[in-house]
């Protein structure tokens, strides 16, 4: 399995992140079978790792152990992307609750400047709204002084489900715009140290009712 000459990490943990890789990539579609026997085949390693990483890869909701069959690739539904979204919300809420007033206006511009960009992104550029969005979000907590909460909500924005709900749609150009708007009531409300505005901002920034009606209006 080419990994890189200099991969130490255990072979399970390489194999179960090209097989999550395929499916947020979409390589491997949501009802393909994931054999143990066929995917070692494949990767030319052993069982043993994958049969680890096929469990990592279920718990983390990428695929489900169906019998007879084996692990079965997961859909993307509504489910999940409410799922994430809650989620993100409720944790992101605390952490600024606990950073307000302690921004340094170094942080502060920086966070101007990724909305300014944000802005200007093609309206149909999925990866790049998410990696200006991700940037955007984990800088807002960096204030915060709970370590352990900016770890968490940073392994969320890196989880795979996060990963293939960027897959699934970009914002277009009505949602983009009004996702930008949100961002700078968020920022204009640390500027103004008014943690009200900002949790009402970040509720609305959080709506997952756009993305659920656009990206998945067929799935439950």
């Amino acid at each position: 399995m080419a990994t890189g000459a200099h991969d130490a990490r255990p072979l399970a943990v390489r194999v179960h992140e090209r097989i999550a890789t395929e499916i947020v990539d979409g390589t491997l579609r949501p009802g393909a079978a994931l054999v143990q026997e066929q995917v070692a085949a494949q990767y030319g390693v052993s069982r043993t790792p994958v049969r680890d990483a096929l469990a990592q890869v279920a718990m983390e909701g990428l695929a489900t152990l169906v019998p007879g069959r084996g692990y079965v690739v997961n859909d993307l539904t509504t489910q999940d992307v409410s799922d994430v979204f809650q989620v993100r919300y409720h944790l992101e809420q605390l952490a600024l609750t606990q950073a307000i007033g302690n921004h340094t206006p170094a942080q502060l511009v920086r966070l101007k400047a990724l909305i300014d960009e944000f802005e200007t992104v093609d309206a149909s550029d999925a990866e790049e709204q998410f990696r200006l969005g991700k940037e955007f979000h984990i800088k807002l907590i960096e204030a915060c002084p709970n370590a352990y909460l900016r770890e968490t909500l940073a392994g969320i924005w890196d989880h795979p489900i996060q990963r293939r709900i960027t897959r699934a749609y970009s914002l277009g150009p009505a949602h983009q715009a009004a996702v930008a708007s949100e961002h700078r009531n968020i920022l204009a409300g640390l500027t103004s140290g008014k943690i009200e505005s900002i949790i009402r901002a970040l509720g609305r920034c959080h709506d997952p009712g756009d993305i659920v009606e656009e990206a998945l209006p067929t799935r439950q």
